[in-house]
């Protein structure tokens, strides 16, 4: 079984960036084409329209995962509502993206979203590209991620993009925490020819039980993730048995009825 960990769409088909199509018809199609059973369908705060992406999952049960963008700039107040609604509406994660929100990865609200989604029995999926606008941090961004991950023990964490340049040794920081998925969307395949893609390799051997992947749809499918993972020597059948297409990401949402894992 086939599962992409991360999927956006927006209602009229335009992207943040770039000549890419985000309408749900392109998604199905992506889908379709590159043999994917589900997809975590994700919101992106200050962005995209969070009923756009329930009313997806409602028409196409079977193929979605939803999860609901939460901007965490917002007042505290307004975030801990958000997540319950979240919960009330049948989201099954949050996604926080402090880099669009004007936040930091410490700040309050980030604190205050994954402590109440770990309430709500919520998943929290966390951007981790470290780029302008957003201040220096100072500091590596895996420490602050490790901070991040230890305080909240008591919520499924998705470190999204793995850290990004950082994915080695944020991968090192968050071996002993069993809460704590690394996601390698993107990172993949935007380093797979240097020598970040000899470290997520070495993760395909040493982590596999703890690694998800997606296509970061719209900016790119799963045909070119699995292409990219064959070029380091990784068959599907290989991945599928170690749980990197699938079987990491269903057991941190758990909501999925246990007949939808294959």
């Amino acid at each position: 079984m086939i599962v992409d960990a991360l999927t956006h769409i927006t209602k009229d088909g335009k992207w943040l960036s770039g000549d890419y199509d985000a309408s749900l018809s392109a998604l199905l199609e992506s889908m379709r084409k590159n043999a994917v059973d589900m997809a975590v369908l994700t919101g992106i705060p200050t962005f995209s329209d969070n009923r756009l992406i329930l009313d997806a999952c409602c028409h196409h049960p079977s193929h979605f995962i939803p999860v609901c963008g939460i901007d965490t700039g917002m007042p505290l107040e307004s975030i801990t509502q958000a997540v319950k609604e979240a919960a009330a509406l049948g989201f099954m994660g949050i996604k926080i993206h402090p880099r669009l929100s004007g936040t930091t990865f410490l700040s309050d609200g980030v604190h205050t979203a994954i402590k109440t989604a770990g309430r709500h029995n919520l998943t929290a999926m966390i951007c981790t590209i470290q780029r302008p606008p957003m201040p220096p941090l100072g500091r590596p961004l895996y420490d602050v991620l490790h901070e991040l991950c230890t305080k909240h023990d008591e919520t499924r964490l998705i470190i999204v993009h793995g850290g990004y340049f950082e994915v080695l040794a944020t991968s090192e920081v968050i071996r002993p925490l069993e809460n704590v998925l690394l996601d390698v969307s993107l990172t993949l395949t935007r380093f797979a020819r240097s020598s970040i893609g000899d470290d997520i390799a070495f993760l395909l051997d040493t982590f596999e039980k703890r690694l998800c992947i997606g296509s970061d749809f719209p900016e790119g499918d799963m045909g070119k993730v699995l292409n990219t993972l064959t070029g380091l020597g990784y068959t599907p059948k290989i991945l599928e048995e170690g749980g990197i297409l699938g079987a990491n990401i269903l057991r941190f949402f758990p909501q999925i009825h246990s007949d939808k894992t294959g």
